[in-house]
């Protein structure tokens, strides 16, 4: 019995060093999660920077295509504002 409680006592700490550790580090493994989640919904990818200025190239584009078609005086400036642009 007594060969037991020192085998038990001995084998107590590498048993229950596990679930310590995932108590100790849990809180910081989610913080760490929270911030790489906080940095990826600021920083851009370039495909992601190529692709807004694409869709400010064509906001432009249709602007002044409108803008020439609201200037046009006949069906032949209309036809030339499509071509354009």
């Amino acid at each position: 019995m007594r060969a037991f409680s020192i085998l038990s006592l001995s084998l107590a700490p590498l048993i229950l060093s596990g679930c310590v550790t995932k108590v100790i580090t849990a809180p910081f493994r989610a913080a760490g999660t929270v911030v790489e989640t906080a940095v990826d919904a600021t920083t851009q990818s370039q495909s992601e920077k190529e692709e807004d200025l694409g869709r400010k190239v064509l906001a432009d584009r249709k602007k002044q295509r409108d803008l020439c078609l609201d200037e046009a005086q006949n069906k032949q400036e209309r036809r030339n504002c499509k071509d354009a642009y």
